[in-house]
């Protein structure tokens, strides 16, 4: 399978706090108050600067959208419903994602310093950005995450063996503390790919490749404007991994299962937000060192061909994000129109040329 695809030719350079007053400036002016459209420019800047451009500043047109018609409130509030010692389940109510997602980062953080493991569920919450957003705050607190969601809408990943989907294109992410290095981060979905990538191809003007999904007739298709449903990735492992997921982040949140949605009946999304908080096992800078000597032995390793260096998950990320924050974030070229037309109906200006 090829996973290579949408890479456009790089666009503009924009400085990561000049998008960041932009995404600020456009969720504002479409009902967001103040603090809560900072932290969703937060979520979507950090996307774009580690290139994970499905899920930045292009979430700014539904993210709007969802407002506008109602779908999210933008000023919810997130309500306990109910809590044990180690897990605690809550309600989003329909708030932005990245609300609902910091307050349940932030409870799970607190449940596992107190016993060493915090799980909380969120239900009724929205599309949150890259999951690994929220995994890595647990990082910086001395902990191992471990973040998924359902997804919202109708199924979108084909069930392995069918012709028909049965799940949301939903994240499954980890993050490892590290010393010296990086965090290990892996953030996945269980479809060949994120829909949004799918977005960007068709939006730069890219062909996918045949095996990432199917048209309306259930044939592989080239052109990601005809692509209808995902593939699961690797088949049945990645169907087996998306069955899961729906079972921690949806059934056990009290959302709907993608399989059992409809048009009318969209669902309720649910998410999970698994915290282990490391002291509890070992000393947080020998579990840090050990992280270490591995990625130091993964580097060390032969490169195939092809390849220049060994990499472990999320690394290709924070080197992104190392020339994103020397030189602003390098826009693949045509990302940012609809992204511009969604900031003039709000009365914002692009803080890029176009």
């Amino acid at each position: 399978m090829t996973a290579a695809f949408a890479q456009a030719k790089p666009g503009p350079r924009v400085p990561m706090p000049r998008m960041h007053a932009f995404a600020r400036q456009v969720m504002q002016a479409a009902g967001a108050p103040q603090d809560r459209a900072g932290l969703i420019a937060d979520v979507l800047v950090e996307a774009d600067a580690r290139g994970v451009f499905s899920h930045g500043i292009t979430r700014l047109t539904p993210y709007t959208d969802e407002i506008r018609t109602g779908l999210v409130v933008p000023a919810a509030e997130v309500l306990p419903l109910r809590e044990r010692p180690a897990t605690a389940a809550l309600d989003a109510q329909g708030a932005p994602g990245a609300v609902s997602a910091q307050a349940a980062m932030t409870r799970a953080i607190e449940l596992a310093h107190a016993g060493g493991v915090g799980v909380v569920s969120v239900r009724n919450g929205r599309h949150f950005g890259p999951a690994a957003h929220w995994a890595l705050q647990a990082v910086d607190a001395g902990c191992i995450a471990f973040v998924t969601s359902s997804g919202g809408g109708a199924s979108g990943v084909l069930a392995y063996g069918s012709r028909a989907p049965a799940l949301t294109n939903g994240p499954i992410a980890w993050a490892i503390p590290a010393g010296r290095r990086h965090p290990v981060v892996a953030d996945m979905a269980v479809g060949f790919s994120a829909l949004g990538k799918v977005r960007v191809a068709a939006a730069t003007g890219q062909a996918i490749p045949a095996d990432v999904g199917v048209d309306a007739d259930g044939a592989p298709t080239t052109d990601p404007a005809q692509l209808v449903w995902l593939n699961p990735f690797a088949g049945p492992k990645g169907f087996g991994l998306g069955i899961v997921m729906e079972t921690l982040a949806g059934i056990i949140a009290g959302a709907t299962p993608a399989v059992n949605r409809g048009p009318e009946h969209p669902g309720v999304v649910g998410q999970v937000f698994a915290v282990v908080h490391i002291e509890a096992f070992r000393p947080l800078a020998d579990v840090a060192a050990d992280v270490d000597r591995t990625i130091d032995a993964i580097h060390a390793l032969r490169p195939a061909e092809g390849f220049q260096r060994v990499l472990v998950p999320g690394e290709p990320e924070w080197l992104n994000r190392a020339q994103a924050q020397a030189h602003g974030i390098g826009y693949p070229r045509g990302l940012l129109d609809a992204v511009a037309h969604t900031a003039a109906q709000y009365g914002v200006a692009p803080v890029w040329d176009a």
